[in-house]
């Protein structure tokens, strides 16, 4: 899941403007291509002349351009370096958090899901009023099947802003897993509530299609999914996919 790069790029910059010689150092380290940004961050990890916050920066933006490059080892040892060095300069904010939560989601790429709830986890001890961890790891929940857990992470995604569009997905999600926790009846209000946030959503009308199913409303299921795969042609499959990541 190699996103995020440029909100992190962004976010581990902002507020501490190179030194006038640094400065071709660190725009390349910020560049698109990724030989030039390693070779570019590298240069600024080598010459150990930056202080320890500064250089975790360094170590942090090295890190994305390892997982553009598809290399989760090297993005994982960057990361660990710039959380030492956090740590050890004793920051503890919202930057440590992100930095949690990006090696968190480089270890759910690699297989290590258990790594990566560790590293979610501290990222919401750090940063508890950011739903970003407790969406991801929710989600990592749900692949090991340990549905309980998923609940209350996607339960407090939904408390942060029980009203907004962005949650349209999660209240599907939650919906799902009510169903797959056989409780489809207390699933139905969540089906409902993510069609009124975003009706277009071919995942939502396919979760409330098979909640209808199971509660024996077999009209309503099938013009629900005749509905969810006239927006999503591909939903059917994409929904089987996740259902199967999802069992133990």
């Amino acid at each position: 899941m190699w996103i995020r790069d440029i909100l992190i790029a962004a976010l581990l910059v902002a507020g501490s403007a190179a030194p006038s010689m640094a400065a071709d150092p660190w725009t390349d380290c910020q560049a698109p291509q990724n030989e030039q940004a390693l070779q570019a961050c590298t240069q600024i990890i080598d010459a150990k002349s930056e202080p320890p916050l500064r250089l975790a920066q360094a170590y942090n933006l090295r890190a994305v351009v390892h997982q553009r490059m598809s290399q989760p080892d090297k993005a994982i040892a960057d990361f660990s370096q710039a959380i030492q060095l956090m740590n050890d300069a004793g920051k503890s904010d919202w930057e440590l958090a992100f930095t949690y939560f990006m090696r968190a989601n480089t270890y759910r790429v690699k297989g290590d899901l258990d790594q990566a709830i560790a590293d979610h986890s501290q990222s919401i001890r750090i940063a508890p009023g950011w739903d970003k961890s407790y969406n991801d790891r929710g989600a990592i929940y749900f692949q090991k099947g340990d549905l309980s857990r998923a609940l209350d992470d996607i339960s407090k995604v939904i408390s942060f802003r029980p009203d907004s569009p962005r949650v349209a997905e999660s209240y599907a999600i939650r919906a799902l897993l009510l169903l797959r926790m056989g409780r489809p009846a207390e699933g139905l209000p969540d089906a409902d509530r993510a069609i009124a946030l975003n009706a277009r959503s071919a995942m939502a009308l396919y979760i409330r299609a098979k909640i209808y199913e199971a509660l024996g409303r077999s009209e309503d299921a099938a013009a629900g999914i005749r509905a969810a795969l006239q927006i999503d042609p591909r939903i059917a499959e994409q929904m089987n996919a996740m259902e199967r990541a999802g069992r133990p």
